[in-house]
């Protein structure tokens, strides 16, 4: 480089130089290299000499090395303005905050049905199918009957998620209701017939007295009607009213117990019926309301083929058929074993089931936080896609696996808080045991103890897998899940069976633990690699 006073003043110089790396930005971008740079100056017609004399340079390639230097650092000055401006856009510590409270109340308020039924049980002693005074006989032909309607009607209740998120996503709700109809109506014929076949069989080959089958089918009846009126209303965010229809189911049973005198079963029976009523009703409202305000009542509508519904969908029954089955495996496991044997098959273990009913608890309060985490993925992906050019899809999948990381942080500080916080909540209700002879019996037996401490911690490594299942579907990826699913169905069978037959039936939670941390483990292997490609399954997830 020559002195710029030998030839033009160092301002004339620098306006020139700025000129020129300008419009070698405009014509080439980011440049690969100096040779590239001096190639862009040359065909702009500067030579040597111009390089000296209007730039003060020996020669072209000279003043390339300083445009092409120039250049790399106001690119990267811009990458590193543009990535700040979306770490305060995208991940803006306030905004992230205000959503937390209201998506984590939001989860909260999902699980405040089950949470309404305990305290029903504590303050009534029952509640729409529990009663502290049930014997061990009716008590477990009413389990069987609810455990049943989850397990059957699960795989349901995900298509029905599946396709109400879907129709309502593109404000079509005609098609929506046409959807769910469609499902409702494969859903009662085959829940029917199932109980009808169970009923046949104890007939022909008698497994319970057939009055206990009676009983327990008409809960399993019930509660299946329900529960797929429930999937329809929180698929279609109305949360709230199954809430309301579920507190004044319970009341009912309150009402036919202390004024009507009708009985347990019946009081019961008239509480689900209700609640079913409720909901049902408010489906066809709504449904109602919204195809006629948005004059969605076309008939030439139609849905897809049976056949390509079925290809989309069958994945969420397996799915949704997979985790009931896996959430009442242990159970199964814990009331066939024991000494001395159970006088049937399957027999109600009260201990056992108190523990898992208490570890149920610290569950609800932790799988709330799922919703918040899906909801803050959804609220960044769009802006972050939008922002991100596709030469910076790298940073696009490190600012997600950082999100990722982030959210299993606060899962596991709220899964531990929640267990502490359940065990300690739980237990001040000591103070009551004098007055209360029911509460008095809840911590009569060490292995309600044994069994919580041991099932909550199944139950964090549960939502854990959740939280790694709730990305794969919300990219449409339920195949994702699957396998892991099943995995740990297999894993849970074969440790309960195994720890409940060798070490005493308590044990059987443990499989629960093993099948748990192998759904988590697998879907977090996969996690790994699904957010190292985000850019990819964002793009191909529609």
């Amino acid at each position: 480089m020559l002195d710029s006073s030998s030839h033009i003043n160092e301002e004339v110089k620098e306006t020139n130089l700025n000129e020129l790396t300008i419009k070698v930005k405009e014509l080439i971008g980011n440049p690969l290299s100096v040779w590239a740079v001096a190639a862009t100056i040359e065909s702009l017609g500067i030579r040597d000499i111009d390089a000296k004399t209007d730039f003060g340079f020996e020669s072209v390639f000279d003043l390339a090395k300083v445009v092409f230097t120039d250049l790399k650092t106001a690119i990267k000055s811009e990458e590193k303005g543009r990535n700040k401006e979306e770490k305060e856009k995208l991940g803006d510590f306030f905004t992230s905050s205000k959503l937390f409270v209201k998506h984590y109340g939001i989860g909260l308020l999902f699980t405040m049905p089950m949470l309404s039924q305990i305290a029903a049980i504590l303050f009534f002693e029952y509640a729409l199918w529990a009663w502290f005074r049930f014997n061990e006989a009716q008590a477990t032909m009413i389990a069987i009957g609810t455990i049943s309607s989850f397990v059957l009607t699960g795989g349901f209740i995900q298509v029905l998620g599946r396709l109400v998120s879907k129709y309502i996503g593109e404000d079509n709700y005609y098609l929506c209701w046409k959807a769910i109809k469609a499902v409702l109506k494969m859903a009662l014929p085959m829940m029917l017939f199932l109980g009808a076949a169970f009923y046949l069989l104890n007939l022909i080959l008698p497994l319970y007295p057939q009055l206990m089958v009676t009983i327990g089918l008409v809960y399993y009846v019930l509660i299946s009607t329900m529960l797929l009126s429930a999937a329809v209303l929180y698929a279609s965010g109305q949360k709230i009213v199954i809430l309301i229809s579920i507190v004044t189911g319970t009341l009912g049973v309150a009402f036919g117990m202390e004024v009507l005198d009708i009985g347990i079963y019946v009081s019961q029976w008239a509480g689900i019926l209700l609640t079913t009523l409720i909901q049902s009703v408010y489906c066809i409202i709504f449904y109602s309301f919204k195809i006629r305000t948005k004059n969605q009542k076309m008939y030439k509508q139609s849905l897809p083929k049976a056949e390509v519904s079925f290809y989309t969908t069958y994945r969420y029954y397996i799915y949704g058929l997979c985790y009931f089955s896996f959430l009442f495996i242990d159970r199964v496991l814990a009331w066939s074993a024991g000494i001395p044997p159970p006088p049937y098959i399957i027999w109600f273990n009260t201990p056992y089931e108190l523990g898992m009913d208490w570890a149920l608890i610290s569950l609800i309060v932790t799988v709330a936080a799922l919703e918040f985490s899906i909801q803050l993925f959804s609220h960044k992906i769009m802006p972050a896609q939008k922002k991100t050019k596709i030469s910076n899809y790298k940073g696009f999948n490190k600012y997600f696996n950082r999100f990722y990381n982030a959210q299993v942080f606060l899962l596991l500080i709220i899964g531990v808080i929640s267990i502490i916080g359940t065990y300690y909540g739980v237990m001040a209700l000591r103070v009551f045991e004098d007055q209360i002879p029911e509460i008095k019996d809840f911590f009569a037996n060490p292995i309600t103890f044994k069994v919580y401490w041991i099932g909550s911690i199944g139950y964090f490594f549960l939502v854990f897998g959740l939280l790694n299942s709730l990305f794969f579907f919300t990219m449409n990826r339920p195949e994702f899940v699957i396998y892991p699913i099943i995995i740990a169905i297999l894993v849970n069978g074969i440790v309960g069976f195994l720890c409940s037959r060798l070490f005493g039936f308590e044990y059987a939670v443990i499989g629960l633990v093993a099948g748990s941390f192998a759904f988590a483990f697998i879907t977090w292997v996969i996690g790994k690699r699904f957010f190292k490609h985000l850019d990819y399954f964002y793009y191909s997830a529609y």
